[in-house]
C-alpha cells in the first residue's frame, strides 16, 4: 500500500512552485532561489532546503510544472488547411498567453546544459507534435497529401517556425502571419491538382 504524502507538504510544495512559475515569469530564472521564495511564500528557507537541496531541482520542478499541457480538445474540420490553422492558433495562444510561453526561451536556454530539463522539454515536444502529426497522418489517409511526403519534417516545419519567429525572432505572429504559414505547410504537404 503506498504511503500518501502529507497534505500539508503538497500544499508547501505547490505553493513554493506556484510562486516560483510566477517569478520566472516576472524576474527570470536566476531570481528564482530559496531565499527570493521564502520571501515571498513565507517558507521558511529550511522547509525549502528539505524539499529542493539543490536550486536546481526547484528551478527544474517549476519548469516541469510549466510544462504541464492543457488538455487540447481538436476540433478537426477534416481538411489539412482547417485542422492545421485551428491547431496552430492554439499553440499561438499558449507561446503568447500562458506561463510556458513565458518561460520557455530560459527552459529552452536550461536545456542546453541540463540533461532532466532536456527530457521536459523532450517530452513536451514530442506531446505537441503527436497532435499535428495526426492532423498530417488523416489527411494523408484522405489522399491531401503528396506522395512520399515526409510527415515528420512537415511536423517540425509545422511547429519550429512558430517558436524560432516568437523567441528567437521576437517577430509577430498574428492572424495573417498564421495564414501565410498555414499556406506554405499546405503547399509543400499537398498533391498538386
Amino acid at each position: 500500500m503506498a504511503i500518501k504524502e502529507d497534505p500539508r507538504k503538497s500544499e508547501t510544495r505547490n505553493h513554493a512552485l506556484e510562486k516560483a512559475i510566477e517569478i520566472l515569469q516576472k524576474e527570470g530564472v536566476l531570481a528564482v532561489t530559496h531565499a527570493n521564495i521564502s520571501k515571498q511564500t513565507g517558507i521558511s528557507r529550511s522547509t525549502l532546503y528539505r524539499h529542493w537541496p539543490e536550486i536546481h531541482q526547484l528551478r527544474n520542478d517549476a519548469f516541469k510544472r510549466a510544462a504541464i499541457p492543457e488538455k487540447i480538445n481538436q476540433i478537426k474540420k477534416g481538411e489539412l488547411r482547417a485542422d492545421l490553422r485551428w491547431l496552430l492558433s492554439t499553440l499561438l495562444t499558449a507561446l503568447n498567453e500562458t506561463a510556458w510561453g513565458q518561460i520557455a526561451p530560459q527552459v529552452i536556454s536550461v536545456a542546453a546544459t541540463d540533461k532532466e530539463i532536456r527530457k521536459v522539454m523532450n517530452n513536451f515536444m514530442e506531446e505537441r507534435m503527436g497532435f499535428v502529426e495526426e492532423l498530417f497522418i488523416e489527411a494523408e489517409f484522405r489522399g491531401e497529401l503528396r506522395p512520399n511526403v515526409q510527415i515528420r519534417q512537415l511536423v517540425e516545419l509545422a511547429i519550429a517556425v512558430p517558436y524560432f519567429r516568437k523567441f528567437n525572432l521576437g517577430a509577430n505572429t498574428d492572424s495573417d502571419w498564421l495564414e501565410s504559414h498555414v499556406e506554405m505547410i499546405c503547399q509543400i504537404a499537398e498533391k498538386i491538382k
